[in-house]
């Protein structure tokens, strides 16, 4: 044993979307193993994580339980903390996917003159809505964007009017979003705080034209939303996760996940062939394997 804590894992066959991005990142603190109810935990095992839509029958404190697609919380992966039985829901939400590398928090200000300096409209408001992308400037027709622009639409616009995948991406900008019910609710974001809400087209569109014109309200949502994507990104979940289990940071070791999180502070992109060498000189390293179970593996056959 390298002198880490064990972080046991109970999971079914179905693995949670983003669940082994948490354990990766949280090998800083623990070793997490894939353990069954059904067998006793091996040696070091500190801290429970139950996988599944339901509390544990026999939970071993201090433990926090995985649940997704249920009713009492947002829709999408989530981590239900729990102590003594008691559940409090909706404190840790998990992006589905993961915040682009590159997104850097554009200020409106900082739009704004962007937009001057590009001969952009003032009010210029941005549209991703299934696979079409649209710009204009609120007193005119829509106008057609080129596939794959929506990064820099995000952090231009004014004012941005988006569902779907696209909408955590123009968090990451620190857009200020417009957006319908449905993936408010699968992102776990709150009408009026971090994102307006509509689910009519049209009103979506009246929103974004008037927070277009309403900088300072655009600059609060923005805020807030960038915010919510900071705390749903697996890395910062895994912290809070483990540091509401007890378990503390280990400094003295440069785990895979340590070496990823330099690699992103430094910009590198994520098909960088120097970042394929980092992962196979981690792999050694304590917490770059788990209890006979590599965090690149999607499959798990424990029993629930």
């Amino acid at each position: 044993m390298n002198g880490l804590p064990r972080l046991a894992v109970h999971v079914g066959r179905q693995v949670p979307d983003l669940l082994l991005d948490v354990l990766t990142a949280a090998t800083p603190w623990c070793v997490p193993v894939a353990v069954s109810s059904h067998e006793t935990p091996p040696d070091g095992v500190v801290a429970q994580l139950y996988c599944s839509e339901v509390l544990p029958r026999r939970p071993a404190p201090p433990f926090a339980v995985w649940r997704s697609g249920t009713e009492t919380v947002p829709a999408g992966p989530s981590l239900v903390l729990a102590a003594a039985g008691a559940a409090v829901v909706g404190d840790l939400v998990v992006s589905p996917t993961p915040v682009p590398a590159d997104a850097r928090p554009v200020l409106p200000y900082t739009r704004s003159r962007y937009r001057e300096l590009r001969g952009l409209p003032t009010r210029m408001i941005a549209v991703a809505e299934g696979d079409e992308l649209t710009w204009d400037s609120g007193d005119d027709l829509p106008r057609p964007a080129a596939a794959g622009s929506w990064p820099t639409l995000a952090a231009l616009a004014a004012a941005v009017v988006v569902t779907g995948e696209h909408l955590w991406s123009a968090l990451t900008w620190a857009a200020p979003v417009v957006t319908d019910s449905q993936s408010a609710r699968h992102w776990g974001l709150t009408d009026g705080t971090e994102v307006l809400v509509a689910d009519d087209p049209a009103a979506r569109r009246a929103l974004a034209g008037a927070l277009a014109l309403d900088q300072a309200r655009a600059a609060g949502l923005a805020a807030a939303g960038w915010t919510a994507a900071q705390q749903r990104a697996a890395a910062r979940v895994a912290e809070r996760l483990t540091s509401a289990l007890g378990l503390t940071r280990r400094h003295d070791l440069v785990p895979a996940a340590g070496l990823t999180t330099a690699l992103d502070r430094l910009g590198t992109p994520r098909s960088a062939f120097i970042r394929r060498r980092a992962r196979a000189a981690a792999a050694p390293l304590p917490g770059a394997v788990t209890h006979g179970w590599l965090p690149t593996e999607r499959t798990l056959d424990a029993p629930v």
